[in-house]
């Protein structure tokens, strides 16, 4: 097999956006992408594999741009709460604004986590110890101090369980409130809720 380009990783993202994933054949999925069906044939054997790949690409394209995105906020000076809301904010939120207005946004959000569980976990591990990392070196900054009993890696599980549960939600919340909802769970577990009696 050869390995498809990131701009043809694009056009497959836009079928199944467009089409949804049940009545997407192979011969439209090559059409949408410029290809005939034999040509696609060289990328995916599939319509399953051309899926996972599609995934697997934009989730690491969007860990990526998370992280770089909070590594320019701390060399800006940011707060830690600025600085994680906002990774938060493109590692989760980004794909929720891309899927949501699809209207085949329940059928993909199903076939995710159908044909993608193992890819979504190993994805979670990688992201959440690159945040772990992130913490770290903010602590070592002297940017925040962890408690005793919590780890930078303890607190980078909760962070990205809390955010993932806003894509979640139902009713959906409307898009323009996501980066809102992320800063509000990352202030809540940063510093609380409650004052201590």
């Amino acid at each position: 097999m050869m390995t498809p380009s990131a701009a043809l990783l694009d056009r497959v993202q836009t079928a199944f956006l467009e089409h949804g994933y049940q009545n997407l054949s192979m011969v439209t999925l090559a059409e949408v992408c410029g290809f005939t069906r034999r040509s696609l044939y060289n990328y995916f054997s599939n319509k399953e594999e051309a899926f996972q790949a599609m995934f697997r690409q934009h989730n690491v394209d969007l860990i990526a741009r998370a992280m770089n995105t909070g590594q320019y906020l701390r060399d800006d000076g940011a707060s830690v709460l600025d600085i994680l809301s906002a990774v938060l904010d493109v590692r989760y939120g980004d794909t929720w604004r891309l899927i949501q207005p699809s209207p085949h946004a329940l059928e993909i959000k199903g076939t995710v986590f159908r044909l993608c569980t193992g890819i979504m976990i190993q994805l979670a591990v990688d992201f959440q110890a690159r945040l772990a990392g992130l913490i770290e070196m903010l602590a070592a900054a002297g940017q925040l101090s962890l408690k005793r009993d919590y780890g930078a890696a303890e607190l980078a599980q909760m962070l990205a369980d809390a955010a993932r549960g806003v894509n979640q939600v139902y009713p959906a919340l409307p898009l323009d409130q996501l980066s809102g909802q992320y800063r509000r769970i990352c202030r809540a577990i940063l510093y609380g809720y409650l004052d201590e009696a």
